[in-house]
């Protein structure tokens, strides 16, 4: 807090800078108040003389003592670091809500200047999802303010490590969105936590938007690396007309082997990206104009989610398997399709021995019980197959790493993909998925 003409100017900063020392603090202590409770010296280790027994119970009590001061200077920084946390998250509401006043008293599409005569702003400048943005970001900060609560109580009372993992990786998320005015279209912390944000911008100036679709196991734990892999595309792209959506708008299996298998996440999360979808075009045609491309990406999981949303007639020009479990559950061939998505380009990539192989195309029983995502990706009529090729430091892409080593930058896996979404060159030819089946097959067939 800082003094200034006619008062203070509040820096939500620091109050939050000195609730984060106060909670290590507070840690600190609470491993020493541990200890402390798990000391046990009996009396033969003051000697065998009469004093011995008063000594060692002497000793116990000043333990004791020591421990429950201890607890009592914890429960105080505990208290005062939920007053620091809770004082910059209200500093920071007010902040975010009068900003929003003034943000509504603005004109929806601002007058015409230099360079951009059409009048038209940026996605996140006008319109419905400017309002989201400025409401979630109050969002954001209730769940910092309640997550920084929760870890201070787990520090406080011996909570799981994966639980305090998980509340630091949140935290660390949200103080990002809030420290770089992040633009998120969709938050709800609840369960493993939903969320849409938007890299990059929706202008005159856009001519390619990236949709892309995580998973299993998403997650407010992992969301961080799949915004990563969207600010690296919109970052290579230097003419400034790419941007991307990072969709986690749903419940996710997190289990690969008992959960993801099953239809019924893919089949639940289809129609809200249908609709998703439905907005950002509509976005795109309100703020960009025509002759936009979208494409689609669906990386393992999010491969059939994004089949079966086509399935109801997504709005994207082109479609991108990465890694995927298939077209989506029931989805075998083109005639599977509705009419509208008869002119939509689809690729897809697989890295040999990827263990996705193992869900791709699975059909009879498995469909009948409820479970399996439809054809392989690589073999559906009229795709265009991608090799995975080699990652950054030069080797060949394939196996377990694989399955999410493809979506790193400096890979040839990331090359296709930048080069689907901006309509760059790409790379059909070499040792893919594909065409280990295919090596196998023919093995297989010479009796091999």
């Amino acid at each position: 807090m800082a003094s200034s003409a006619g008062g203070y100017r509040v820096a939500p900063a620091r109050l939050e800078a000195a609730a984060a020392e106060l909670e290590q603090r507070a840690g600190v202590l609470k491993t020493a108040q541990t200890a402390l409770a798990g000391e046990n010296v009996p009396a033969t280790a003051f000697g065998q003389v009469s004093a011995s027994s008063a000594a060692s119970a002497t000793y116990t009590k000043t333990i004791k003592d020591v421990a429950g001061k201890l607890d009592g200077q914890i429960t105080k920084a505990t208290v005062i670091h939920q007053g620091l946390t809770a004082a910059g998250g209200g500093y920071r509401r007010a902040d975010v809500q009068v900003a929003a006043s003034y943000r509504s008293l603005m004109p929806e599409n601002p007058l015409p200047k230099a360079g951009n005569p059409s009048g038209v702003g940026g996605a996140a400048d006008t319109g419905s999802w400017a309002t989201a943005i400025a409401e979630n970001r109050t969002k954001v900060t209730d769940a910092l303010t309640s997550e920084r609560e929760r870890l201070a109580n787990l520090l406080a009372h011996g909570g799981k490590a994966d639980d305090i993992a998980s509340a630091r990786t949140r935290i660390a998320l949200y103080e990002d969105i809030l420290a770089n005015d992040r633009q998120i279209l969709r938050f709800d912390p609840s369960g493993n936590g939903r969320i849409v944000e938007l890299v990059g911008r929706i202008e005159p100036g856009t001519r390619n938007v990236g949709l892309f679709v995580p998973g299993v196991n998403t997650s407010f734990d992992n969301f961080q690396s799949y915004a990563d892999l969207g600010k690296s595309l919109v970052a290579a792209d230097a003419t400034g007309r790419t941007a991307m959506v990072v969709w986690a708008d749903g419940v996710f299996p997190q289990n690969v082997v008992t959960e993801g298998p099953a239809a019924h996440y893919a089949q639940t999360m289809a129609p809200d990206l249908k609709a998703f979808g439905d907005e950002l075009r509509g976005q795109i045609d309100s703020h960009a104009g025509p002759g936009v491309v979208v494409t689609a990406v669906g990386h393992s999981y999010g491969g059939a989610t994004v089949g079966l949303a086509e399935q109801l007639g997504l709005k994207a020009d082109q479609v991108l398997h990465v890694e995927s479990a298939g077209m989506g559950h029931g989805i075998w061939s083109p005639s599977d399709l509705p009419a509208s998505q008869a002119g939509v380009q689809r690729y897809s990539m697989t890295a040999p021995f990827d263990p996705i192989v193992v869900a791709q195309g699975n059909a009879g029983l498995i469909e009948w019980l409820g479970a399996g995502h439809g054809a392989d990706p690589d073999r559906f009529p009229g795709v265009v197959e991608l090799e995975t090729g080699r990652d950054a430091n030069g080797d060949l892409q394939w196996g377990f790493d694989s399955h999410s080593g493809v979506l790193k930058p400096g890979s040839d896996s990331w090359n296709n993909i930048y080069g689907v979404i901006t309509g760059g060159a790409v790379t059909h030819e070499g040792f893919t998925g594909g065409s280990l089946r295919e090596m196998v097959i023919e093995g297989v067939g010479r009796g091999l």
